[in-house]
């Protein structure tokens, strides 16, 4: 049976010789109902709190439910993201090697290139120097052999001109003939005329 402030408000109770007074009696049902209304309210109060509170634990569940599934999503991906670097990272080394590789075999060929290249020089060295020894060879020999030949012809002419002198001092009966003394170039033997001709007495 389901009592609310109005019936407390309105209930009678019999009258007798010896009963409560009646004043009394009202004053405290009124009491009793406004209090009795008060608790009506606040118990009203905490049961829409308690539904707030059941909605809010249901809504804090789905979430809890979502979120439990963002994680485990969450680790998924996690894990699709390091299975996909690891094989990023492999290939990206793959191609580091093999890039490395290429780049020391270029630079090996490159240095045998220039290996190659400079023995080359070396030798166009060498023999540029060769070339240039024996020219300057050839030359200080010419030259050698032209200051022997100079000298010559000076002894040649310093003889004659002895004969002249003497020729001059014999009286004509006793002059001889003399040898015909004459002077030509000497030919070069090499292919190329030396920077001074040579002369030889004859």
């Amino acid at each position: 049976m389901i009592i609310s402030s109005k019936d407390i408000k309105k209930r009678d109770f019999k009258k007798s010789l010896r009963g409560y007074d009646s004043d009394e009696v009202d004053a405290f049902l009124e009491t009793v109902s406004a209090h009795y209304e008060k608790l009506l309210v606040e118990n009203k109060n905490q049961a829409e709190k308690i539904k707030s509170l059941l909605q809010d634990i249901d809504i804090y569940k789905e979430n809890e439910a979502n979120l439990q599934r963002a994680i485990v999503r969450s680790q998924e991906l996690g894990e699709e993201i390091i299975a996909t670097a690891k094989k990023r990272a492999e290939i990206i080394t793959h191609e580091a090697e093999l890039d490395a590789r290429k780049i020391k075999q270029d630079l090996e060929d490159e240095i045998l290139n220039k290996r190659q290249e400079l023995e080359t020089i070396k030798q166009k060295n060498e023999k540029t120097f060769d070339d240039v020894r024996n020219f300057l060879t050839d030359k200080l020999n010419e030259l050698d052999e032209f200051f022997k030949n100079r000298k010559i012809i000076t002894m040649e002419l310093s003889r004659v001109n002895d004969l002249i002198q003497d020729e001059e001092e014999t009286p004509e009966e006793d002059i001889k003939p003399m040898k015909r003394i004459t002077l030509a170039p000497q030919q070069d033997s090499k292919e190329t005329q030396s920077f001074e001709d040579s002369f030889e007495a004859k």
